[in-house]
């Protein structure tokens, strides 16, 4: 019998960001260099995290990435965010339990058109000649500092990036509701390298999953990519299984 999340969303739609609309136009975000740390933890630490319609991941893992930006339409910023692992019908998702930008305006934008669970606060990318470090601050804390350490050169084809789920307020059919979205990036690789993650602080109330506990690591990749934030594709019932409750708002990608 398949295994589904218990997190009700629309028992607490005041907390969710909400969008004016699910016609954002795409943003292009060139030259990203993105840390990505998956690590697994227990699954008796997720099982509430994940909403309803949504599948966990065997075994439970958490994907950790910190992101610089240098070209977006609201300027550069740095972006630190918490997924968990998990599956919409058969495809492999991570559903966005936190994030902090570094810029005000880029915090807004993605909260409001793409449905990010963003706060503002402090990201760093720092490269090292032995390691590649992310940091996060909020209100001058230290919530997240993790590294990729020995990096080594590999083939882009070797890093696949799955898409995001994330849980926002959004109008359709002439009402705002609790709704998954699923946001889904295209990426064009420049340089990719694998090593091993390193997790020194991870302060997981911060990223609105309190009783996350990380355990092994898994991989640990770093990445320069052209990529993008797409418009909105296809958003899902939050109580049904994917296979029932999803609806798709707009045609495929012109580039797929």
């Amino acid at each position: 019998m398949p295994l589904y999340g218990s997190l009700d969303i629309t028992q607490s739609p005041a907390r969710l960001p909400t969008l004016a609309n699910l016609d954002t136009e795409a943003w292009t975000l060139p030259k990203a260099e993105m840390i990505q740390l998956l690590i697994e933890v227990p699954r008796t630490t997720t099982e509430s995290l994940l909403p309803k319609a949504m599948h966990p991941a065997l075994p439970s893992y958490v994907a950790l990435a910190v992101t610089k930006y240098p070209e977006s339409p609201v300027g550069p910023f740095n972006l630190a965010v918490l997924r968990l692992g998990s599956r919409a019908g058969a495809h492999p998702r991570g559903f966005l339990l936190g994030a902090i930008a570094s810029s005000p305006a880029a915090a807004e934008a993605l909260r409001t058109r793409w449905g990010f669970p963003v706060e503002v606060g402090e990201v760093k990318f720092l490269r090292r000649h032995d390691r590649i470090i992310g940091t996060a601050k909020k209100d001058g804390r230290t919530v997240l500092d993790c590294a990729l350490v020995d990096p080594q050169p590999v083939a882009g084809s070797d890093v696949q990036y799955i898409n995001w789920v994330t849980a926002a307020n959004a109008p359709l059919d002439g009402q705002t509701q609790p709704m998954l979205i699923q946001v889904d990036p295209k990426y064009t690789f420049y340089k990719a390298e694998r090593g091993k993650p390193q997790v020194s602080t991870f302060e997981a109330a911060a990223w609105h999953a309190p009783d996350v506990t990380l355990a092994e690591p898994i991989i640990g990749t770093c990445c320069t990519v052209d990529t993008d934030l797409p418009r909105i594709r296809f958003v899902m019932d939050p109580l049904k299984p994917v296979f029932q409750g999803t609806r798709r708002i707009r045609e495929s990608r012109a580039d797929e």
